[in-house]
This record gives structure tokens, sequence and C-alpha cells, in this order.
């Protein structure tokens, strides 16, 4: 496995600097790409029942991640649904928040008892990520946040606190009222220097997504895959069959697919879109690719046929260029050797040594 590495930080550029904080220490970034609705009223859950694949069993404070699909069986958005008392929350990218809002009444027949608010129209939300994300978060907003587990949310003063992310470090998302956002981040940016933090931008953030094999919305979310293709069955209910979609997956499942997305690696950049060969045959096609400082070498999302789509397999070529399906996700993040009740960024040569 690929490990990140400590470099230093001379003569790098801003994109190197930022996947280098977000893989060895902090990176902030603002998103206001991420959608937030808040759905409150008696049949609140009853009305996420009706239009989400997954099971709606939620505990207070608790996530999960699924999709929202149309009628195909195509994702349109990639959403976590959460609880927080008696409110339902829906936070995620793709579609605008008017278009999801409607697309929820819509589809909740005969579920009239809950009223949805765009939380995107008074709160502002400010991304965390890094191994020391959480050290970060704690001295800024308080060390409630250290007890937070992954797929949980809080609520904070006025502020949302969503513990998820998609680089495959710790993340946090933290939706701060809009009126107090440049207080946040002046004190993000004035505590953050202590822990070398630095800016990401979304292309940056986009090619950390990849390396951790997360769903990217607005990449390999283009091509009209269905979440099976997708390797997202995960994010579904087995029992569930009255959801937007189903009907299409159940079709679907019963005729089988040929073709799936697999992780793979190669020594030269390739392109979207570009034929993979195997043998002069073509067996599928690239879909995202990007170069990982931390491998050395590119990593990417291929379309691959049956019986091609497993990973560990050597016998590919793209435009003359090896390609070797891999296993996710691409790099052994530090993230998973940092504990926030054992580890400081401060001691961390000493920690990880």
């Amino acid at each position: 496995m690929w490990y990140c590495v400590k470099v230093r930080r001379i003569l790098m550029t801003e994109a190197e600097v930022s996947y280098h904080a977000i893989r060895n220490s902090v990176a902030f970034a603002e998103e206001p790409e991420l959608r937030c609705l808040q759905l409150t009223g008696s049949q609140a859950f009853d009305a996420l029942d009706a239009v989400c694949p997954c099971d709606i069993f939620l505990q207070d404070g608790q996530m999960k991640h699924t999709l929202l699909l149309d009628d195909t069986g195509i994702p349109f958005a990639d959403v976590y649904v959460c609880r927080e008392g008696e409110n339902a929350y829906l936070i995620g990218y793709g579609s605008g928040a008017d278009e999801i809002a409607n697309w929820v009444t819509y589809h909740a027949t005969g579920i009239t008892d809950f009223s949805i608010v765009d939380l995107g129209e008074s709160y502002d939300n400010l991304t965390i990520d890094g191994p020391y994300a959480w050290e970060l978060c704690a001295e800024v907003f308080g060390p409630d946040i250290l007890g937070l587990p992954y797929l949980g949310m809080l609520v904070l003063d006025a502020m949302f606190v969503f513990r998820a992310g998609r680089t495959g470090e710790y993340g946090y998302h933290l939706l701060v009222p809009t009126d107090q956002k440049e207080r946040w981040v002046e004190n993000l940016l004035a505590t953050g220097a202590a822990f070398e933090m630095a800016r990401a931008d979304e292309s940056v953030r986009a090619q950390c997504v990849l390396e951790s094999f997360f769903f990217d919305i607005n990449r390999e979310g283009q091509y009209h895959l269905t979440p099976l293709e997708l390797q997202l069955q995960w994010r579904l209910s087995s029992q569930k069959t009255t959801y937007p979609g189903a009907e299409a997956l159940h079709t679907l499942r019963h005729s089988g697919w040929t073709r799936r997305l697999t992780c793979f690696a190669t020594p030269d950049p390739v392109n979207a879109d570009a034929e993979i060969t195997c043998d002069d045959e073509i067996v599928g096609h690239v879909l995202v690719a990007g170069y990982s400082p931390a491998r050395g070498d590119c990593v990417g999302k291929a379309l691959l046929n049956e019986p091609y789509w497993h990973a560990g397999l050597d016998a590919f070529q793209v435009g003359g260029i090896p390609l070797k399906t891999i296993s996710t996700p691409a790099i052994n993040n530090l993230s998973l050797k940092v504990s926030p009740y054992r580890h400081s960024f401060h001691t961390r040569a000493e920690d990880l040594s």
C-alpha cells in the first residue's frame, strides 16, 4: 500500500500544498455546492422514507449515506439522511436545493404534514478535512466534536456539525449562520496556522475523492449509471420496493448487468473515455483519472465488462499504456493510523514513528 508522507512545502504549487494538507495535516474549504435541507413536521421521516432507497431507521444524531434516484434508477444526488431530535435533514451533492425539495414533495404521495427549509439560504458550509481535522475543530468549535462518531451529527448553539467527508481522511461539514461566517473563517485560519492548514480547491478535493473511491456525482455520476454498476448497492435497501427507481433496479437485478466501476492504476496519464483493451479486445472505458502524488502514478475509475471488472488484473492497455485494476482505497490514508484519544498534530513525529 502507498502511505502519505511528509514533504517539505518549499517550492510546492498551491495545489500541491492543498493536497499535502488534506493527506497530512488539515485542509479547509468553503463548499457552496453542498446542499442542506431540513424537513420538519410529524411526517418528515415518512416523506424521506417514501423517496430514499435506504431504510430510514435513524437514531438521534445519526447519518446514513444513500442516493436519490430518478425513475430509471440513475442517481441525481449523492446524499446523507440525518436525524436530530424530531427533525430530518438531507445533505449532499448534485441537484439544486429547490429541485430536490420539489422532487421530495412530488414523490411523497399522500404525505402532507411536513415542510422543507433550504438551510443554504441562511447558512454557509465550511468543510474541514485531514488526519488532524478533529483536533483543529475541537480547538475552534469546542471539545464536543471529539466524541462525534463517523456518520454522526450534532448541533452546537446555532451551528450544525456533520461528520462525514469524502477524502478518506477525518472530515467535518460545519453549517454556520451566514452572518457569523467571516468570524468563524478568521478563527479557523488563525488557529489553523499551527496545523499547517491550507485551503483546498475543488480539483484537489476531487482527486482525493478519487483515490478513496468515494462516489463523485460530478464525475462518474455523469455517465448515467445505476447504483449496481457504480458498486453502490450498499446504499440501497434490499427490502424496500416502492421508492423512485425501484422498479428499474428490480428489472436490472433480475436480468443482470454486464459492466461495473473498478479502480485502476497506470504509470502514465490516461484520458477520460479512453478505450481499455485486453488482447486487442475492447473491454471497457476510462471514466475518471488523475495523478496521485501519494502514489507517484495515476489512479482512476473504469467501467469494465464482466469478467474483467475484478481487482488485481494487469493484462490491460490504454493506448499502449499498461493498466492494472486495484483494490480500494488506492492509498493507505494517514487517518487510519491517527486516533483523537492518543495522538496530536503537534506530537506527530513521535506518535507515528
